[in-house]
């Protein structure tokens, strides 16, 4: 939930603005560093779960994150707001997903779905939190003071949860539990390392899904509060109460998604997310009443976070899980280029139009369909390999009883 604080930094952006009198992008460009660095973060802290504990991993992390957030506080220049977001980043990539996603889900092989989507869930809860908390501090004490007392609470909350974090077991089984091996599935003897894991088409075909399917969601993340101000004339205090629907809807969306997915599979979860983003991107562009807009900030959160609480048991399913930590790693850096290419478009087409969100949102959608389409395509393609698979099976039993 600290580590969430990231998706609460639209709140932040234009007091920072008016503060410093800064522009948007720039102001904007802080948000994309924290989060694309977390990404990239993630692939060297699950290489280094090899070498040392999560225990220790997210004390480093949470040490560095606070410590990076309450520096933020003494900023005079544009230079320093981006060091301190980089190194923020850094923290944050090591706390989550970097010391807590693998060990989660090897707790809970049965359930990968349910167990990344409840991990994703506390890490989207943030905003729901930080939000209000971060406009109240603002309002009585001013954006720089509000960032060191946010660094200082999340540096301690976290070093305390370190001292109590409890280690996976490598190939831990729950009791009476064994392992399924179907269609598109790893099994135990076909983990692939990160280097064999590039080397398939798969890995390309759902770091695309990903891409594509996160980018919508982070236009509306990284500019939540700014958006709801200029659609719904608000006041920054009254768009903290919309952030925490996007936040809820996140939330929501990452246990529920990840649910449904353990029980109908991933690919049927992404063609509806891809279909409902969609949708909420036109209505984010048409509609302008303060209940139907809230409706479709919600939807966005909540298919945005689904796109995240699949893709640790999407990387596990496909990739096996026994390299889970950098492969999962490597794979989340797709969020890194969404949250480059997500605000940054926002703020582009924002500028180019004169203040207006609307064509943004427009190719949000567009964006969602072509990976609708993808999703479409590559499901048809794995259908037409179960057959040969099923064959392959079937001689390889009977060579068995021969």
């Amino acid at each position: 939930m600290c580590a969430g604080f990231a998706y609460a930094w639209s709140v932040f952006m234009k007091p920072l603005i008016t503060m410093f009198h800064w522009s948007p992008a720039d102001v904007s460009l802080s948000f994309t560093l924290i989060m694309s660095t977390a990404a990239s973060t993630a692939i060297f802290a699950g290489k280094a779960l090899e070498y040392v504990t999560p225990r220790q991993l997210l004390l480093f992390g949470g040490v560095l994150f606070g410590a990076s957030i309450a520096s933020l506080g003494y900023i005079q220049s544009l230079s320093q707001l981006y060091i301190c977001a980089v190194l923020a980043g850094v923290g944050l990539g090591t706390v989550y997903p970097g010391a807590t996603m693998t060990n989660t889900v090897r707790f809970f092989p049965d359930k990968r779905g349910m167990a990344s989507g409840l991990l994703t869930a506390g890490y989207g809860s943030g905003p729901i939190v930080w939000a209000p908390v971060s406009a109240i501090l603002i309002n009585q004490y001013g954006i720089l003071s509000a960032l060191k007392i946010l660094g200082v609470v999340f540096l301690v909350i976290i070093s305390v949860m370190s001292r109590l974090l409890k280690i996976a077991p490598e190939g831990y089984c729950p009791t009476g539990w064994t392992p399924p091996v179907t269609s598109g599935q790893a099994s135990a003897s076909e983990n692939k390392n990160w280097k064999a894991m590039m080397q398939t088409p798969t890995f390309y075909v759902l770091a695309c899904i990903f891409i594509l399917g996160t980018t919508s969601g982070m236009m509306a993340v990284g500019h939540a509060s700014p958006i709801v101000q200029e659609i719904l004339k608000v006041t920054p205090q009254g768009a903290s109460v919309l952030v925490g629907y996007l936040a809820v809807g996140m939330v929501v969306g990452k246990v529920f998604w990840g649910v449904v997915s353990d029980k109908i599979g991933r690919y049927p979860v992404f063609v509806v997310l891809n279909l409902l983003a969609g949708g909420a991107m036109v209505g984010m562009a048409t509609i302008t009443t303060y209940i139907p807009f809230a409706i479709a900030i919600t939807v966005t959160g909540l298919c945005y976070g689904g796109f995240l609480s699949l893709m640790a048991p999407v990387t596990a399913d496909a990739f096996g899980p026994k390299y889970l930590g950098i492969n999962f790693g490597i794979m989340f850096l797709t969020i890194a280029i969404a949250a480059y290419v997500g605000p940054l478009l926002a703020s582009v087409v924002k500028q180019a139009n004169h203040g207006d969100y609307t064509k943004a949102f427009i190719i949000g959608a567009v964006i969602n369909l072509a990976g609708l389409l993808l999703v479409g395509g590559f499901m048809l393609l794995r259908k037409k390999s179960v057959p040969d698979e099923k064959i392959a099976t079937a001689c390889a039993e009977s060579s068995e009883s021969v």
